[in-house]
C-alpha cells in the first residue's frame, strides 16, 4: 500500500468550479491577478499627490505619481491621474505615454481615452485623434459626447482643420459640465 496516493482535501468549492479553471491559472503565490500592498511610504505618496491633483496642482501631482507609479506601476487610476496631471502641465508626449498605459491596462476607459484624444491634437496627430476618439463612448455626459463627435466631424471633413481648436472647443465643454456638476452637488447640499 506504499504505492497509493493519499487523497488531497479539496474543498466543495474546488470541487464543484475546479473542472472550469485552466490548469496554469490556480493561485499562484506571484500572480498578478493578486493585489499587492503598498508600503506606508507608497500611501503617503499617493495621498499628497491625490491632494495634489484635486486642488489642481498638476505639476506637484505629476512628479509624485510618478514617484509612486515606481512602486506601484500596474496601478491604472494613478497612471490615469499622472496622464491628466502632465496634461494639464502641458507635457503632452509624457502625457501620451501614460494614457496610452492606462487604456492598456484598464482596457477602455472614458476617461483616458477622451484626454489621449486631447493629446493628440495639441500633437497635432489627426488619424490618432480620430482612432482614439472613435473609441470614445460616454452616455451619461452626454454633452461631452456630442462636443466630441462634432469635432470628429469637422477634423474628417477638413484635413486642415486646426486640431487646436477642437481640443479648446472639447476642454470648454468639458469645463462647462464640471462647474454644472459642482453647482448641482452645492445645491443638493
Amino acid at each position: 500500500m506504499s504505492g497509493s496516493k493519499k487523497p488531497q482535501k479539496i474543498s466543495r468549492r474546488g470541487f464543484l468550479f475546479g473542472g472550469f479553471r485552466k490548469k496554469d491559472d490556480k493561485e499562484q503565490l506571484n500572480s498578478a491577478a493578486k493585489p499587492i500592498a503598498a508600503t506606508e511610504v507608497d500611501l503617503d505618496v499617493l495621498a499628497s499627490a491625490n491632494v495634489a491633483y484635486e486642488n489642481k496642482r498638476y505639476v506637484e501631482a505629476s512628479e509624485k505619481y510618478r514617484d509612486f507609479i515606481k512602486s506601484e506601476p500596474h496601478n491604472a487610476n494613478a497612471r490615469k491621474r499622472f496622464g491628466h496631471s502632465l496634461y494639464m502641465s502641458g507635457k503632452y508626449i509624457q502625457a501620451k505615454v501614460e494614457l496610452e498605459r492606462s487604456l492598456k491596462i484598464l482596457g477602455e476607459d472614458n476617461f483616458s481615452a477622451l484626454y489621449l484624444g486631447l493629446t493628440y491634437c495639441r500633437m497635432g496627430k489627426n488619424e490618432k485623434v480620430l482612432a482614439v476618439w472613435k473609441g470614445y463612448f460616454n452616455p451619461e455626459k452626454i454633452n461631452i459626447q456630442r462636443e466630441v463627435n462634432l469635432q470628429m466631424a469637422l477634423i474628417e471633413s477638413d484635413p486642415e482643420f486646426p486640431l487646436a481648436e477642437a481640443a479648446d472647443m472639447v476642454e470648454k465643454v468639458l469645463g462647462e459640465t464640471l462647474e454644472q456638476g459642482e453647482a448641482e452637488s452645492q445645491a443638493k447640499a
